[in-house]
């Protein structure tokens, strides 16, 4: 049984739905969608961990808070990233 506070774990469908917002938020920029799959791609290889995947995506998206907060629905809450560089400009 799930726990307060927790959220449902995200399905393999959510997960392509992501990359498709992904790759749509950058259509003018496919330099930055490749470099969301080269990231994806080195974490599922073992090539960064989870820490330095977070921190590479969360570096790639600066001040997109939509493409962040879809990229928390596949984090555990105690991991869930923000815009720091945006709520700095607060």
């Amino acid at each position: 049984m799930a726990g307060e506070g927790s959220k449902p774990k995200a399905t393999i469908d959510d997960a392509y739905a992501y990359i498709r917002t992904v790759k749509d938020s950058f259509q003018n920029d496919r330099e930055k969608y490749d470099d969301f799959l080269v990231i994806m791609n080195n974490f599922k290889a073992r090539r960064i961990d989870r820490d330095g995947c977070i921190q590479e995506v969360r570096r790639l998206f600066k001040g997109n808070r939509d493409l962040i907060s879809g990229f928390n629905v596949f984090l555990p809450n105690a991991l869930e990233t923000t815009d720091l560089w945006d709520l700095k400009g607060r």
